[in-house]
């Protein structure tokens, strides 16, 4: 036989595992309550169903969880699935239910049905526990509660405590008569595809075709807006007689930051990305990441990636600014990375022998959204 060649050129294939992939943002879970579980549901359990006839197999369409799931899955935009946790009667504090889920999956848009979001202290639990997990809840509104909300003077209603409390990861959907209608708006949010460009939104004026469009008086709309409730609203728009009929207005979360919706679920999700983008630039590398200044610009490079991503997408972009650590206004093109690859340099022993990078320091610059248009008319 033939002298092989192998013997001579040596290769060692060393193939780089795929690592992480980013979160899903449209993942959405429902919990339903015990007593509307079909047989052979087991409650701390979950199922997903990727249509509204697929759902209502296991719930008939007088069921809450049926109404609530109907304006995820139904209408436009079109979602793709719905998880439904069911959950145990026995659970004290919503927490409870809500920690055995996580546990078990991961989702980002949290929901309840109508008779646990009519009870103040259940949706604070909710709320407080959706703020510690990153994850967005849909706090509906409807009936009574839609009334305290709307009175000025009412400083007990839901949305006030809501803000008072300055969650970042909770908007509340005010609607007279439809339980679910905020859903309806969260649609819009988790069909945003964040590797394509230019596909980052807002929500105020989107149209939801299910949703019944509301006209109401100056003073309800006065004390949504107030900074203290914060509701976001579905209304009829008005322009001398000509109307438009069904638009949303007041997107914003209760945060203390005064937030609006895409403002915090873009920032999730830039977060994510960017984590998942360094995580693999770290774990990837077939024999290691030198802890070098080569090592750094990796790492560095991974960053710059993804904030050009988001960039592409509309979350960040230009703008001029002040910068904080000199005073002077300069301009960027939606973010700027500070960290310089020679960082790495100046290491602390600690921290070498910790196995660290030099801190990456990134500043993130939000393209933002118009949403009021002021004109000044010079009239000769």
């Amino acid at each position: 036989m033939s002298y092989p060649a192998s013997e001579i050129i040596r290769i060692n294939a060393r193939i780089s595992p795929a690592g992480l992939g980013n979160a899903n943002f449209a993942s959405a879970m429902l919990f339903a309550p015990q007593l509307e579980l079909p047989v052979g549901f087991a409650p701390d359990t979950y199922r997903t169903y990727f249509s509204l006839p697929a759902l209502s197999e296991d719930f008939a369409d007088t069921t809450e969880t049926y109404k609530a799931a109907q304006r995820w899955l139904g209408g436009t935009p079109a979602t793709r699935q719905i998880q439904v946790w069911g959950a145990a009667t026995a659970d004290a504090t919503r927490a409870a239910t809500l920690n055995k889920a996580r546990n078990i999956t991961w989702w980002y848009w949290t929901m309840w049905t109508a008779p646990v979001l009519a009870v103040k202290a259940d949706v604070l639990a909710i709320a407080q526990w959706c703020e510690d997990n990153t994850s967005m809840f849909i706090d509906n509104q409807t009936g009574a509660s839609v009334g305290e909300i709307r009175d000025p003077a009412d400083v007990d209603d839901i949305a006030t405590q809501l803000t008072s409390a300055g969650f970042r990861h909770v908007f509340t959907a005010a609607h007279a008569t439809d339980a679910y209608s905020g859903s309806a708006l969260a649609k819009h949010y988790a069909a945003v595809n964040y590797s394509a460009d230019r596909s980052t939104i807002t929500g105020e004026f989107k149209k939801s075709p299910s949703v019944t469009a509301e006209n109401l008086t100056g003073t309800a709309y006065t004390a949504m807006q107030s900074d203290k409730k914060k509701a976001v609203f579905y209304t009829v728009v008005d322009n001398q007689g000509s109307t438009d009929s069904g638009r949303w207005l007041n997107t914003l979360t209760h945060s203390t930051y005064g937030e609006f919706i895409d403002d915090v679920v873009n920032l999730d999700a830039c977060v994510n990305y960017l984590t998942t983008s360094l995580y693999n630039a770290v774990a990837n590398q077939t024999t290691k990441l030198a802890q070098t200044p080569v090592g750094q610009a990796v790492l560095i490079g991974a960053a710059r990636a993804t904030m050009q991503q988001f960039i592409n997408n509309g979350y960040l972009g230009p703008r001029n600014y002040i910068d904080p650590d000199d005073g002077l206004e300069k301009y960027t093109i939606g973010f700027e990375i500070l960290t310089k690859p020679e960082d790495i340099l100046d290491l602390s022993d600690a921290d070498r022998s910790a196995r660290k990078s030099a801190p990456l320091r990134i500043r993130l610059f939000r393209a933002g959204a118009i949403h009021i248009v002021d004109v000044d008319l010079d009239v000769y």
